[in-house]
């Protein structure tokens, strides 16, 4: 719409259903509060809130302030981080990592258990990957036959895109976050990937630490501005 992107994906995750402000309005005819009204009518139309992706690269560069005269608040901060994969470390040998290359119901099992989808949005997360033409892969980490962890990467332009690393609570700190990476990360340097990256929220510490502990290293931050 005018140089902005807006994405619906029934509720699921603020990155899929937010404008993204990619390029300006010039030439549209509009102001900014116009196209702003236009955004919003959309997403209400949709049942939707709306929801603004706000990054150091926005047009125009001062729709976060706009935004916040308006009411919008700041939610959810986050992290965009790199990583070199030249010098990544062979994963350890304590745990099994499993990926595959097809969408699969285990995957999704698994997924929506550790995260207690609910069966709509379950449908929806099916929908949204079986729709992408990118290459994937669906990483599983077994303890003893049993998935304790998964994580999701998707490989572009020579990077491995990291999505959905989780691990079950009553199996966290024990250092199989660490290796399911490890393993996602050497089957993307498979395919071809030179480098990684990921986002990550900032008041996720324990993650953040593990992608310093890595070697990630951020390049920039965003965040989502959210109609009160």
């Amino acid at each position: 719409m005018h140089g902005w992107v807006l994405r619906s994906a029934s509720g699921y995750t603020k990155r899929a259903n937010s404008v993204n402000p990619l390029y300006g309005t010039e030439g549209s005819g509009l102001q900014v509060t116009d196209q702003i009204r236009l955004a919003e009518q959309y997403y209400e139309d949709a049942g939707l809130k709306p929801v603004f992706k706000i990054t150091p690269f926005i047009q125009p560069a001062d729709l976060d302030d706009i935004l916040a005269e308006r009411g919008y608040s700041v939610v959810e901060p986050s992290s965009v981080r790199v990583l070199d994969l030249e010098r990544l470390p062979a994963p350890k040998i304590e745990y099994s990592v499993h990926v595959q290359e097809e969408l699969n119901e285990e995957w999704l099992e698994v997924f929506a258990e550790l995260t207690a989808l609910t069966a709509e949005k379950r449908s929806t997360l099916r929908r949204m990957l079986s729709s992408s033409l990118l290459k994937q892969g669906y990483a599983l980490l077994l303890k003893d036959g049993i998935p304790t962890a998964c994580g999701l990467g998707i490989i572009q332009h020579g990077y491995i895109g990291l999505y959905d690393i989780v691990t079950a609570p009553a199996h966290r700190r024990q250092g199989m976050a660490e290796q399911l990476l490890l393993g996602l990360l050497q089957w993307g340097k498979e395919q071809g990937a030179s480098d990684s990256f990921l986002q990550v929220v900032l008041a996720n510490q324990g993650a953040s630490a593990l992608y310093d502990k890595l070697g990630f290293k951020e390049i920039y931050q965003y965040w989502y501005r959210v109609r009160s």
